[in-house]
């Protein structure tokens, strides 16, 4: 009894000696990267779906978003879509390759979002779905092969234009900034820096804008990030008439000379719209509490703080 028992202990102690070395020794599944591509060489990015698409190409090396306008694209989009999918790797062991695999990992050309990358000399196509899961599942184009990446390719990266394309249409830092220039139906005033100091400047009056007025502060926080998610071709006979007289008209002069004429010009009732340098190629809705920081009488800008 004694010497059947000894015989089970070592065996037992064989198998998980022999369990704990395999699990050391087995080699690493292997990886590779989705779009073998030379990333540094891309000029074109194509993704689209059954509805819609955006196609983005890079412009003396700047990525920028393709359609009736040519628009910079949103940097840290882009930022996002390199980390997590151009440079993404997946496991090469398919998930599966029977028949039906398409249909079931929803990944039919109709159903899956499309991601083509071009560089100079290949394209990579490549159809991605995901099925509630934590992670999606893609095929290659042409291939029923399919595989699984530890990323949410489907849900990051739809093809919606203002997920793309950047927000941002002017950008002045207080520094930068020496003087605004604003005319509007009921004054024509001047903001200009020295230093640390403002000073408000028009036909009656010329006096120093406090450093906490809420009204300046309110000028210079919108020309800091100026966005836009609306813009439009300004070519439409409508929108040429609107800014036959601007109700509102800024000349902005940074610390180098440079000078971007922006007018503001109402289309509706609740809309308004921004042209810049009288460029009517495009136009930039606004809202009123925009154009509404540069229409303000010289009172507001003599008191502290928000008062």
């Amino acid at each position: 009894m004694k010497r059947t028992r000894l015989i089970l202990i070592i065996l037992l102690a064989v198998l998980l000696l022999a369990y704990i070395v395999l699990r050391i020794v087995k080699p690493p599944e292997s990886s590779k990267a989705i779009f073998r591509l030379n990333l540094e060489k891309l000029q074109k990015i194509e993704i689209f779906n059954a509805e819609k698409a955006v196609e983005l190409i890079l412009d003396e090396g700047i990525w920028k978003v393709k359609g009736d306008l040519l628009w910079k694209a949103d940097s840290l989009k882009i930022q996002q879509f390199f980390e997590n999918v151009l440079t993404a790797e997946y496991p090469t062991t398919a998930m599966s390759e029977a028949e039906g695999a398409i249909e079931r990992y929803q990944l039919q050309d109709e159903e899956a979002l499309h991601i083509r990358v071009s560089d100079k000399s290949k394209k990579v196509h490549v159809l991605f779905s995901n099925l509630g899961n934590a992670w999606d599942y893609f095929r290659y184009d042409g291939d029923t092969k399919v595989y699984q990446v530890k990323n949410k390719v489907v849900q990051a990266f739809q093809p919606e234009l203002i997920n793309w394309r950047s927000p941002i249409i002017i950008h002045y830092w207080e520094e930068d900034l020496k003087q605004i220039k604003v005319q509007h139906e009921k004054n024509t005033y001047t903001l200009a820096r020295e230093g640390l100091e403002w000073t408000f400047h028009d036909a009656r009056n010329d006096f120093k804008v406090e450093h906490d007025n809420y009204s300046l502060g309110k000028i210079i926080s919108i020309l800091q990030n100026f966005r836009s998610y609306i813009f439009v071709s300004g070519e439409d006979e409508q929108y040429r008439k609107a800014f036959e007289n601007p109700m509102c008209t800024l000349w902005i002069t940074d610390v180098k000379g440079e000078v971007r004429k922006l007018d503001f010009a109402e289309f509706d009732a609740h809309r308004y719209q921004l042209r810049i340098d009288d460029d009517m190629s495009v136009l930039y809705q606004v809202e009123f509490n925009t154009v509404f920081r540069f229409i303000r009488n010289a009172e507001i800008f003599k008191r502290r703080g928000g008062a």
